[in-house]
């Protein structure tokens, strides 16, 4: 609620105690609220500077907001505040419908969120999130977008430990459905991870979204089908990538070879503290699938782990070929229930262990060769080049062994960014 108004009215009530009564409007001007306080003289002063502090701050959060947004939504709280954004949960008036609102307020943050915006308006399918309508001024860009109120997968793991086989597919299915929809439109997502997936609502039945697309690329043309910008998150990146290699949109399915490890381990398959080791590790393609955790998942999972996680683009699974592959269409199956065929070797479709469910998110191999990660999800870094710089030597002197000089284009939605492009958005 913001504040447009106030007057205020001392009165003298003993020697020692003093009534401050603040008549403040509502900002949508639609009733009158009352704030009395009774405090001593003394801390009269720091009260009246406190509350006149609030009454400011409402004031300015109400001026980002166009008149336009204020005729069809009621603000109701601020969620978020990045660099060039802030997010803010607002309500239909009429259909009472909940929403998350982005305010884009400087130049700098406006050509950043330009091409996310492009490519929103383009998309429209149940496993990303839509973007309901745009409201656009002379200084600012309003993105009114659905609102998810589930949390992110990476919190989900990070509190309940590794996914059943059938919970893992389950969410996967709705991911590479989402990938599959972006790639035959030739938008490659580029940072697609935990933090990145939000469930729709709290409920166990909730649909999961992908969201930000700030990295996001858009082929320009049919044979537009290499990209060259190095962006991301460190931990997700795929090892052409590191490489200084022109990619495709192999690097999303990289990515949910990642997410697949994470959801079935409750670890990372690459990480360090240390970005040269983790980015070595990476070109390497070197994770472990063979511990204590790995047993309990079937053939076909870690099957599956290892096509997603070929260090040859040209090799990798793509969407389509993910949905396709025995582990994701056995899902009809009980989790208690043997798998039949295919590789499974009978074992089961178990729940992990509760010794296994508390384990924090790290590296499998953090106890073997290098400090874990903490309890926390890791910082929100982007790959930079002057990291990668520093292999250059190590990569000419013993190459990318398993990594083609140049990938081929064995996605038919493959995209290029442009020649003038940056490191990183």
């Amino acid at each position: 609620m913001g504040c447009v108004e106030s007057k205020k009215i001392i009165e003298n009530v003993t020697n020692s105690d003093i009534k401050t009564v603040y008549h403040i409007e509502d900002a949508f001007g639609e009733k009158e609220v009352k704030c009395e306080l009774r405090v001593n003289e003394a801390a009269n002063l720091a009260e009246k500077i406190k509350l006149d502090r609030q009454i400011n701050k409402n004031n300015k959060f109400k001026t980002k907001y166009d008149a336009r947004i204020l005729a069809k939504y009621d603000v109701l709280a601020l969620i978020g505040k990045g660099t060039f954004s802030m997010v803010a949960r607002v309500e239909n008036k009429q259909t009472k419908q909940p929403y998350a609102i982005k305010i884009i307020e400087s130049e700098e943050g406006r050509e950043a969120f330009e091409a996310e915006l492009a490519i929103l308006r383009r998309v429209k399918c149940p496993y990303i999130v839509q973007l309901i309508e745009v409201f656009e001024s002379v200084d600012k860009i309003y993105m009114v977008m659905e609102l998810a109120t589930g949390g992110d997968l990476f919190d989900k793991v990070q509190s309940r430990g590794p996914f059943s086989e059938m919970e893992a597919v389950n969410v996967l299915k709705m991911v590479l459905e989402g990938v599959k929809y972006l790639h035959n439109l030739g938008i490659t997502h580029r940072n697609l991870k935990p933090d990145n997936l939000l469930y729709y609502h709290p409920g166990s039945d909730s649909k999961l979204m992908i969201t930000d697309f700030g990295l996001a690329h858009s082929r320009r043309s049919a044979d537009d089908i290499l990209m060259q910008t190095i962006c991301g998150t460190p931990e997700y990146v795929a090892p052409e990538m590191v490489a200084r290699q022109p990619y495709t949109n192999a690097v999303d399915l990289w990515a949910v070879g990642v997410i697949t490890y994470i959801l079935l381990r409750g670890d990372f398959p690459f990480f360090d503290e240390d970005r040269i080791r983790l980015y070595k590790k990476i070109l390497r393609g070197k994770y472990s699938l063979s511990d204590e955790v790995w047993v309990e998942v079937s053939e076909n999972g870690r099957d599956f782990v290892r096509q997603a996680l070929q260090v040859d683009p040209t090799l990798r699974l793509t969407a389509v070929d993910s949905l396709r592959h025995q582990w994701i269409l056995a899902t009809h199956q009980s989790p208690k229930r043997k798998q039949s065929g295919g590789g499974g070797g009978g074992e089961s479709w178990s729940r992990r262990s509760s010794s296994h469910s508390s384990r924090s998110l790290r590296s499998s191999h953090s106890s073997r060769s290098g400090p874990s990660s903490s309890t926390r999800r890791p910082p929100s870094a982007r790959v930079l080049p002057h990291h990668l710089e520093s292999l250059e030597g190590a990569l000419s002197m013993h190459g990318t062994p398993g990594i083609p000089p140049t990938p081929l284009p064995h996605h038919p939605c493959s995209t290029r960014h442009p020649p003038h492009s940056s490191w990183e958005r």
